[in-house]
């Protein structure tokens, strides 16, 4: 069983080098997780719950009045969307003849990977759950292209969206939006501004921020790449509900003569407005 501590000391020691480790873990996952700040996100890390209810309101009109008549009652019916978060990690073991030939110093590149396969699962969660979106622009099997682009834009402005937008490409699908934008001659990025971040930028075209991640599913039997334009922030039709972040635990083994890594995290995401208002998938070909 990897469950034994040989000694007092052992325990101590291996806690200090769980902490230095959980430290570079958070740093790396946070930095390389590009999703959770472009999205609609809920912090429940203080509260007695594992899930967030996201109100829907629907869309009200005003009518003209006739003087002396009463005026009829509009129905207001909410919905929601429960985003119910769950567990997720990854678990390393680390020999004690590595551990003796680096150190604890030696940990540090392990940390890092830790980090990024918990920010690439973070990232991988929500572009999925882009796939619940009403709104989809694309061609499978085909390149992406400008038109492409324009249209995910007009979908959202005939929705009502309220911007600034982002879109979140894998970068086969960016390359082709090169190469279609530079075959027209025009100017193929424009633009220093850059989404909520730098992680990922590839600056603005037509006023909306890009952001590629090789995170971006892979759908319909791999013949093709999900992208998706959005609202940014708050007003996203995706969301990321945060219980528990990057939590590093060490369990040793000493019949093995090595150490467990673990490295946790509790969260949930989800598509809580599947509008055109909220997104728009950007379905082109798989490079």
């Amino acid at each position: 069983m990897a469950n034994e501590v040989t000694s007092a000391t052992a325990s101590a020691g291996e806690l200090i080098a769980a902490e230095i480790v959980s430290r570079l873990v958070i740093d790396a996952a946070y930095a390389e997780a590009v999703m959770p700040p472009l999205v609609r996100v809920a912090d429940i890390s203080a509260d007695g719950s594992l899930s967030v209810e996201f109100p829907k309101w629907p869309l009200l009109s005003a009518s003209d009045l006739t003087e002396a008549t009463d005026m009829s009652n509009t129905a207001v019916n909410t919905a929601s969307t429960v985003v119910v978060a769950d567990e997720a990690g990854i678990m390393i073991t680390v020999t004690d003849m590595l551990m003796n030939g680096a150190g604890l110093g030696g940990l540090e590149p392990f940390a890092t990977e830790l980090g990024k396969a918990l920010a690439n699962k973070i990232d991988s969660d929500l572009l999925l759950s882009a796939a619940t979106l009403a709104g989809s622009v694309g061609t499978s099997g085909a390149d992406m292209t400008e038109a492409n682009f324009l249209s995910a834009i007009y979908s959202l402005e005939l929705g009502n969206a309220k911007g600034p937008f982002v879109a979140v490409l894998h970068p086969y699908q960016v390359s082709n939006l090169r190469s279609s934008i530079a075959a027209t001659t025009g100017a193929v990025w424009g633009g220093p501004t850059a989404p909520a971040r730098d992680i990922g930028s590839m600056g603005t075209l037509y006023g909306v921020d890009i952001v590629q991640s090789t995170n971006c599913a892979s759908v319909n039997a791999n013949a093709d790449r999900l992208g998706v334009m959005m609202p940014l922030g708050t007003q996203s039709g995706l969301a990321y509900v945060l219980k528990t972040g990057a939590k590093t635990e060490f369990q040793r083994d000493a019949s093995l003569r090595a150490t467990e890594i673990i490295v946790t995290a509790v969260y949930g995401h989800g598509c809580v407005n599947t509008a055109a208002n909220g997104g728009v998938k950007i379905i082109t070909k798989h490079e």
